[in-house]
């Protein structure tokens, strides 16, 4: 039996299938009883299998180990795990030596873990959402940096001044505007460039005027950030990189 997430619905009539990301997700209706879904679920087995591999075959998924890579600010750059005394988490650069006169730069994203915490992580999962953890908290702080910063500077160019700024993560967005004018911005921003993280600031804001996504809310985006499509274009198609998995 494949393991789904169960959405149900009031308004919902009929049961539907999702396969995102490699997680597969059911919509159904509360009359349906889990014995049905999981029936439907076994009746569609082969075409779920076929879609998981698939997805899991095209998708770039960071697993948490050692050399393997994610985007930081738009770019790639390598993990580099190694345990001390105290945790931290920082970016730097390694020069390569080569023949050339040009030296290639790498970038690496360096997660210390604690020996006090790298006693109990007597398995792979662990130290795999060990380092998760860190990585999470670490791209939350930048966020609450950048975002502030861009928030402040962008806020005075449109005129359009929020409530209030906080910083979350979100499943399936990147930003959010109350009616009272808060925002909200999912931290992960901070896989994708500058100019992304720009053209979302500007989305949210905009909000602040149309709490819709109708024409005159595209005008006012676009007025304040003309290649926003540019923005759009590049978060659909990293789109499996900006995913962060669970680890095993």
């Amino acid at each position: 039996m494949f393991e789904y997430q169960l959405i149900r619905s009031k308004r919902r009539r009929t049961l539907s299938l999702q396969v995102k990301y490699g997680q597969v997700t059911v919509r159904a209706p509360y009359s349906v009883s889990s014995t049905f879904i999981d029936s439907f679920i076994e009746e569609k087995s082969a075409w779920l299998r076929a879609k998981l591999v698939e997805q899991q075959s095209a998708l770039d998924f960071c697993d948490y180990s050692q050399g393997s890579s994610l985007l930081y600010l738009g770019e790639q750059v390598s993990l580099n795990i190694s345990i001390a005394k105290k945790s931290a988490v920082y970016l730097n650069e390694i020069k390569v030596t080569s023949l050339s006169h040009t030296q290639p730069v790498v970038r690496q994203l360096n997660v210390i873990i604690s020996e006090k915490i790298n006693v109990r992580l007597n398995n792979s999962s662990l130290k795999a959402q060990q380092v998760k953890k860190q990585l999470e908290g670490y791209f939350k702080r930048l966020a609450e940096d950048v975002i502030s910063q861009r928030l402040e500077l962008i806020s005075k160019q449109t005129l359009l001044m929020p409530s209030s700024m906080n910083i979350r993560q979100y499943k399936s967005r990147w930003g959010s505007c109350t009616n009272l004018g808060a925002l909200s911005f999912n931290y992960l921003l901070m896989m994708t460039p500058l100019f992304v993280i720009d053209y979302v600031v500007v989305h949210e804001l905009c909000h602040l005027e149309h709490l819709d996504h109708s024409k005159n809310f595209w005008q006012l985006v676009e007025r304040h950030c003309p290649d926003y499509q540019i923005a759009k274009q590049w978060l659909n198609s990293h789109q499996s990189q900006l995913y962060w998995k669970k680890p095993l």
